[in-house]
């Protein structure tokens, strides 16, 4: 082999690898189990099942698998079968879900959206009508501020209030002097005294 073709060839390897370093494409299968998936790029090419890349490992660690049909990017130092899948990018089929710069928004597949908007200041998480929502804190629940609760409550310990309770007729304390001021008509046509056993 002379010189010529010697620096040609490699020339032809350094090229094919530049080439393969970055690579955009979509989702094309997924191994959930295995923590794999390939990527579709270029007309009728995908990668070898390669990892992809997650938030967190560490202490705090994150678990999102990436859907077939998302746009990704796969790096590598050149040789794609030893590359990692980069999650997240906007394109036809998955165009950007909102344009409005103070909004950070999750939408999932079902239709559900958990979002905060750092102008107005408002958490807002949107579940589908059948959807469920279960927060477990054994160590206790505090919110500070009026609660509002639009539906019915279904509670399977004992209730306490520091203040008042109220209906839509009168409160708890008003009910409370009512009936221990209350008094009857007896046998002689006289009131009767107040109860004895007074709330």
């Amino acid at each position: 082999m002379d010189l010529l073709e010697d620096l040609r060839q490699r020339l032809e390897e350094l090229e094919r690898r530049i080439s393969q370093m970055v690579v955009r494409g979509t989702i094309a299968e997924v191994n959930p189990d295995k923590h794999i998936a390939r990527v579709s790029y270029g007309p009728n090419l995908t990668t070898g099942w390669l990892q992809w890349k997650p938030l967190r490992t560490g202490g705090a660690i994150t678990w999102w698998c990436p859907s077939v049909g998302e746009g990704v990017t796969v790096i590598s130092d050149g040789d794609l079968s030893l590359g990692e899948i980069i999650p997240g990018s906007y394109y036809g089929d998955f165009p950007a879900p909102s344009s409005d710069p103070d909004l950070h928004l999750v939408r999932y597949e079902d239709g559900a959206e958990i979002s905060y908007h750092q102008k107005d200041s408002q958490l807002k998480a949107v579940l589908p009508d059948a959807g469920k929502t279960e927060l477990v804190s054994k160590g206790g629940i505090k919110f500070v501020g009026d609660t509002e609760i639009d539906g019915g409550l279904h509670v399977t310990k004992a209730i306490k209030a520091d203040k008042d309770i109220t209906d839509h007729t009168r409160s708890m304390a008003d009910d409370r002097g009512i009936f221990n001021g209350h008094d009857h008509i007896g046998n002689q046509g006289k009131p009767t005294s107040p109860p004895q056993q007074q709330q």
